[in-house]
Order: structure tokens, then C-alpha cells, then sequence
């Protein structure tokens, strides 16, 4: 998969939306015609689109990485989202899939 970190820098008192709606819209206007299919939100302790939980499933995103059954969301967006891109925002500490 694709990585492209986006780095919004301000100045004079302006600060970029962290707003996951809007960053999604910024992720899919600059690589139009792809679209969200899954995000991970670091500042919200980890809140994401789980296909695992969609299907009555424990998540196993947010088990601790030394965890044998944690697994990275960046996998599961790969393999069974089928996300061609990832687009970071760090300034929201957003990650934002795509395909």
C-alpha cells in the first residue's frame, strides 16, 4: 500500500480542522476518483471502522502489540478493505484509507 503524510503548517493564530469529515474530504479531493473506506483516529484512542465488529467480532486492533492476536489496522484495511492508499494527517494524527 501507498503512504502520503500530509503536513499542514500554520501561522498567525490559525490552527487546520481536525475534523475527520473534513480531512476525508481533503484525502478524497486530492486523489479523486478514490474513496475513504476505513480511518484511524490516534487522538481518539484509537477509533476506527472495524470490519470485525461489523460482523459481531472482537477487535483485534486494539490489543496491545506483544498480543498474539493484535493486529495492525493497517493490515486489515490492506487485506480486507482492499485500501490502495494511506493518507496521514499528522497535525490530527489521522490516517485516512483509501481505495
Amino acid at each position: 500500500m501507498n503512504r502520503v503524510n500530509v503536513t499542514v503548517e500554520c501561522e498567525g493564530g490559525f490552527r487546520a480542522t481536525e475534523i475527520i469529515a473534513d480531512l476525508r474530504e481533503v484525502a478524497e479531493t486530492l486523489f479523486n476518483p478514490l474513496k475513504l473506506v476505513g480511518f484511524w483516529d490516534s487522538q481518539a484512542d484509537g477509533m476506527h471502522i472495524c470490519p470485525q465488529e461489523q460482523l459481531g467480532r472482537y477487535c483485534p486492533h486494539q490489543l496491545p502489540p506483544t498480543d498474539p492476536n493484535h493486529v495492525s489496522y493497517t493490515a486489515t484495511a490492506d487485506e480486507q478493505m482492499r485500501a490502495i492508499l494511506e493518507v496521514y494527517f499528522a497535525h490530527s494524527d489521522l490516517t485516512i484509507y483509501m481505495k
